[in-house]
Formats: structure tokens, sequence, C-alpha cells
């Protein structure tokens, strides 16, 4: 089995006065992509069960964006909603989740590259 990846670039609107608003303009980038981080965020919430799945309601926010030192690299830290459905009991329940994603930046290129969590599968 190989391991999926998600690799991904975002051209950002520079040059930015300041870090802060470099910050802002990834997070800015990350929030207009969102659906590019999707595949990562089902296969974090996956517990092998068809009932749990990534909300769609509040599928994903950015809680704040790491910098390194020079500026190069950094975290983004991300929220998100995993729903608990099951019709015939009428339950529906909410779990909020975060992670944290690496990225680096390329001149005016905001570049996310990584690995997706093994699927989950019965069989193994």
């Amino acid at each position: 089995m190989t391991q999926e990846r998600i690799q991904t670039q975002y051209r950002l609107p520079g040059p930015f006065a300041s870090q802060t608003a470099l910050k802002q303009a990834i997070a800015q980038a990350i929030e207009a992509h969102k659906q590019d981080f999707f595949p990562l965020l089902e296969r974090l919430v996956d517990v092998g069960d068809t009932r749990v799945n990534l909300s769609q309601q509040n599928p994903l926010r950015v809680l704040s964006i790491e910098l390194d030192e020079d500026g190069s690299k950094g975290l983004a830290h991300l929220n998100y909603e995993s729903n608990f459905a099951e019709s015939c009991l009428i339950i529906n329940e909410y779990d909020q989740h975060q992670t944290s994603v690496a990225f680096r930046l390329e001149g005016d290129e905001l570049v996310f590259d990584f690995e997706l969590p093994i699927a989950w599968n019965f069989n193994n």
C-alpha cells in the first residue's frame, strides 16, 4: 500500500508589511481552499463507523498560524468538527477536533505537502 499525499500550493498576495499580515494571508488562503483539506480531515475523523463523518456545517476553521524565526516554514492550527448521526434514533452529536498542518513558504507560494493517515480497513 502506498501512502497517499496532499500537495498543494497557493499564491499569496505579498509583499507583506509584517508577520501578522503574512499570517493573516496564510489563514485566508487556507479558508479559501478549505475543500483541499477535506481528505485529511475525513481521514482524521474516520473510526471505521459510517455514522461518524466530517461535519459539513463547520468543517474547518483556522485557529492560528505559527511561523519559524526566518518565516520560511510554519504550522497552521486547525479546528474541525465531526458528527455522529444515527437516523433511526434521531441522534446527531458533534465533536470538536484540532490538528496542526506543516507548511513552507517558497517566495510568494504557500506550499503544503503532507501524508494522509492510513484509511481505516476492517479486513486488516
